[in-house]
C-alpha cells in the first residue's frame, strides 16, 4: 500500500476520532484474526481497547475480555455436551486486582480468587500457592503468573518483600521451578472435564531470551495454544539502540482434565553436547571440519586438524580419517580457502 495513502488515512481518522483512532484501527485490524466461522474465540486473541473490570492501573494486569473469552469458550462447551454448569466455578489463584471477580460476575457464575497480597482487591488474601490449599475445586482455573522479576509485586505493589512470591525468586530456574509447581496443584484442583488457562509471556532479561510458554510443564489433554497481541505496554514509548526482537505477544495454553484419575504430563529437560566428541546421524565431516576451524579462530593447517579431530568418534571409526579430512576440504574449495600449502581459512570472517 501507498505510504502516502496511509498518511492522508491517518490524517482523517485522527479528525474523525481523536485520540481513539488507533485503537478503532487495531480493533478493525485484527478482527478478521479475532473471529472466525462464527466462533469468538480463536487461536489469536486482541483487545487493543482494556474493556471493564479489575483495575488498569494494576502492573501486569490483562483485559477483563480474555477471561470472559476462555470463560465463554468453556461454558458453551459444557452446554453443547449437555453438562450441568448450575455449580460452575471459576477460580483465579493469583487474582491481582480482582478482574477474575468481574467477568465471573458477568457471566453469573461462582468465583474463587487468591491471592499473596493480604488486602486484595477481591477474594481471600495471604494464600501462598506454594504452601496452601484451596478451598474447593474449579471447572475453570484461571491463572495468569508474574512474568519472573519483570514486573515486582511484593514490597512494591503491595506490602513488604514476601520470599514466596514468584516475582522475587533468586533466578529464572528457581522461579520455573515454582511455576511449575503452581501449575502441578492447580491442575490436580480441576474438576473432571475442567480446563487449567495460563496467560504467559515470553521475556528478556540480563541479555537472555526466556520463553515461559515454551518452558512450563504441561499437563492433561494440551487442549489449545492461543496468541494474544499485547498492546498499551509501559515500554512501549522507550527507544532502544540495541537490536533486539520487541516482545509484543502473550500465550495462553489451555490444558484440559479429560479424566478424573489419570493424568499426562510433560516438561521441557534441557541438555547439551559438543560436536567435539559426539557423533550424530546429521553430522557430516563437512561441518564437522568447518565447526572446528570455527572454534580456533577460523585457520587450521592439516596437522591442526588431525590433532584436533584424532579422538572424534567419526575418526575412532575411520582408519583413514586423515584422507578423509583431507577429501572433505578438496570437495568445498569455495568455503576451505588454501592460504599457504596445508593451511586453510574459512570463506567468512568468524564471529
Amino acid at each position: 500500500m501507498d505510504n502516502q495513502a496511509v498518511q492522508k488515512a491517518i490524517q482523517l481518522l485522527q479528525q474523525e476520532f481523536g485520540s481513539d483512532w488507533q485503537s478503532i484501527v487495531q480493533t478493525i485490524g485484527t478482527a478478521d484474526l479475532r473471529k472466525r466461522v462464527g466462533k469468538d474465540l480463536t487461536s489469536f486473541m486482541a483487545f487493543p481497547t482494556r474493556g471493564e473490570g479489575g483495575d488498569n492501573h494494576w502492573r501486569g494486569n490483562c483485559s477483563p475480555e480474555v477471561i470472559a473469552s476462555v470463560l465463554n469458550y468453556v461454558l458453551e462447551n459444557k452446554r453443547y455436551y449437555g453438562k450441568d454448569i448450575n455449580s460452575f466455578t471459576l477460580l483465579d489463584p493469583m487474582s491481582g486486582s480482582g478482574t477474575s471477580k468481574a467477568v465471573a460476575d458477568r457471566y453469573h457464575v461462582r468465583s474463587l480468587l487468591y491471592d499473596l497480597n493480604p488486602a486484595p482487591a477481591a477474594g481471600r488474601g495471604n494464600w501462598n500457592a506454594l504452601k496452601h490449599e484451596g478451598d474447593d475445586s474449579a471447572d475453570l482455573i484461571f491463572f495468569h503468573p508474574p512474568y519472573h522479576d519483570i514486573v515486582k509485586y511484593s514490597g512494591n505493589m503491595w506490602g513488604k518483600p514476601h520470599p514466596d512470591d514468584l516475582s522475587r525468586c533468586e533466578n529464572y530456574e528457581d522461579f520455573l521451578e515454582k511455576l511449575n509447581s503452581c501449575i502441578r496443584k492447580l491442575f490436580l484442583a480441576l474438576r473432571k472435564d475442567g480446563r487449567l488457562a495460563i496467560l504467559v509471556g515470553d521475556i528478556r532479561s540480563k541479555g537472555n531470551f526466556y520463553s515461559i510458554q515454551h518452558d512450563i510443564m504441561r499437563m492433561g489433554s494440551f487442549e489449545s495454544f492461543i496468541v494474544k497481541g499485547q498492546f498499551n505496554c509501559v515500554s512501549d514509548n522507550r527507544t532502544y539502540r540495541k537490536p533486539f526482537i520487541p516482545i509484543v505477544t502473550e500465550y495462553m495454553l489451555i490444558y484440559h482434565k479429560q479424566d478424573a484419575l489419570a493424568i499426562p504430563f510433560s516438561w521441557k529437560v534441557d541438555n547439551q553436547f559438543s560436536v567435539s566428541n559426539v557423533d550424530i546421524e546429521s553430522l557430516t565431516w563437512h561441518h564437522l571440519i568447518r565447526m572446528t576451524m570455527e572454534n580456533v579462530g577460523g585457520t587450521a593447517s592439516l596437522t591442526d586438524l588431525y590433532q584436533l579431530l584424532r579422538n572424534h568418534p567419526k575418526s575412532l571409526r575411520n582408519a583413514h580419517f586423515q584422507e578423509r579430512i583431507r577429501a572433505t576440504l578438496y570437495e568445498h574449495p569455495e568455503e576451505y580457502i588454501l592460504v599457504s600449502r596445508g593451511c586453510y581459512c574459512l570463506n567468512y570472517v568468524v564471529a
